[in-house]
C-alpha cells in the first residue's frame, strides 16, 4: 500500500503525464512479472485469484497468462461460473431470491473433483452452464495438460477453503487482488478501497451493462455485504496480494465522468467525487495503454 498524494499526481502530470502513466503500469506489471516467477520456482499447477468487486481479477488473469508464457508456462482458465448448480436447486435469500453469491450456488463437491484431478493426473472433464436457461448442458468439456501447463481459476469463492480442502496445497497459489492504496488531499485520504471500487464499477456498468449511476450505487450495500461474507474473510489465506490502485486512475476518471456526473450532483455520493475532481487535474484516456487493467472499467482505446 502506497500513500498517493494528488497535489504531487496533478504536477507531475501537467509536466510529464506519459511518464507518470509508464511508471504506474510498470509498477503494476513488476508485481505480475513477480506472481509468475513464483509459480515458476514453486512447481505450481493451479492459480487461484480473488478479490472484491472492481478490483481488475479480470485483467490481471489475463495478464498473468501472458507473463507465465514468458516463463515457457502455457496455461488454461477454468471458468468458477461454469460450476454453477440449477437455479432451481440454489439456496434462497430472505427476499425469496436465489442467493446466486452464496457458495452454496456452486457445485464445490465438482469444483474439488476436478481440481484433484488436474493435480492427480493433468486432466479432467468440466462441465458448461448455460446462463440463458440457468441449468448445466449435458456436454462436459476434457482438459488436458502437459508440462508445466498451469490452470487459472477466478472468482469471488476462488479462496473458500471448501474449494480445496484436502487438496495438495504445495501445488496451489492463491493471488488476491483489492485497491489498498490511499489519495490524499491537503494531508486527509479522500476515499476509502469500496469508494475506489464503486468508481470503477459505475464506470464500466454504465458504459458496458446500461446501468445508470444511481443503480450502480443503489446495489452497492448488497455487493459490500456479499464481499465481507464470502471473499474477504479469507484475504489473509491468499499467497501474494497485489494492490491495483494506479497513481493517476482519479484524474483519469474525472476526464471520463466528470460531466456526466454534474447531472446527478445531488446525490450525495456523486456528490462527494465531484468535490474530489474539483482538486484533480485531467489525463486525456487516450494515454492510457490499451492493455492497461483500468480499460477493464473505461473501455477500449479510442482514435
Amino acid at each position: 500500500m502506497i500513500n498517493i498524494n494528488i497535489e504531487e499526481i496533478n504536477e507531475r502530470v501537467k509536466n510529464n503525464a506519459k511518464e507518470v502513466i509508464r511508471l504506474a503500469e510498470e509498477y503494476y506489471q513488476n508485481l505480475l512479472e513477480d506472481v509468475a516467477q513464483k509459480i515458476d520456482q514453486l512447481d505450481i499447477k493451479i492459480l487461484l485469484i480473488s478479490g472484491p468487486s472492481s478490483a481488475g481479477k479480470t485483467t490481471t488473469s489475463f495478464r498473468l497468462q501472458e507473463e507465465l508464457q514468458k516463463h515457457n508456462i502455457p496455461s488454461h482458465v477454468l471458468n468458477m461460473d461454469d460450476f454453477f448448480i440449477d437455479i432451481d436447486k440454489i439456496p434462497l435469500r430472505p427476499d425469496g431470491e436465489p442467493d446466486i453469491e452464496s457458495i452454496h450456488a456452486l457445485d464445490v463437491n465438482c469444483i474439488k473433483k476436478c481440481l484433484g484431478e488436474i493435480l492427480d493426473k493433468n486432466e479432467t472433464k468440466t462441465p458448461q452452464f448455460d446462463f440463458v436457461t440457468h441449468s448445466r448442458l449435458d456436454e462436459w468439456v476434457e482438459c488436458k495438460l502437459t508440462g508445466k501447463e498451469v490452470i487459472i481459476m477466478e472468482g469471488i469463492h476462488a479462496h473458500n477453503p471448501s474449494i480445496i480442502d484436502g487438496l495438495n496445497s504445495e501445488r496451489i497459489y492463491k493471488l488476491y487482488l483489492d485497491c489498498e492504496s490511499k489519495f490524499f488531499i491537503n494531508g486527509e485520504s479522500i476515499l476509502s478501497s469500496r469508494e475506489i471500487r464503486l468508481l470503477r464499477r459505475m464506470v464500466r456498468d454504465e458504459r458496458d451493462r446500461g446501468v445508470d449511476y444511481l443503480e450502480s450505487i443503489e446495489m452497492w450495500d448488497d455487493v459490500c455485504f456479499g464481499e465481507d461474507k464470502n471473499i474477504l474473510p479469507y484475504k489473509s489465506s491468499a499467497n501474494y496480494v497485489i494492490d491495483t490502485v494506479f497513481s493517476y486512475e482519479l484524474l483519469l476518471f474525472k476526464y471520463v465522468t466528470e460531466d456526466k456526473f454534474k447531472a446527478y450532483k445531488s446525490n450525495k455520493v456523486i456528490s462527494k467525487y465531484l468535490e474530489i475532481f474539483e482538486n484533480c487535474g485531467v489525463l486525456d484516456e487516450n494515454l492510457v495503454p490499451d492493455n492497461s487493467l483500468l480499460r477493464e472499467f473505461i473501455g477500449e482505446l479510442k482514435l
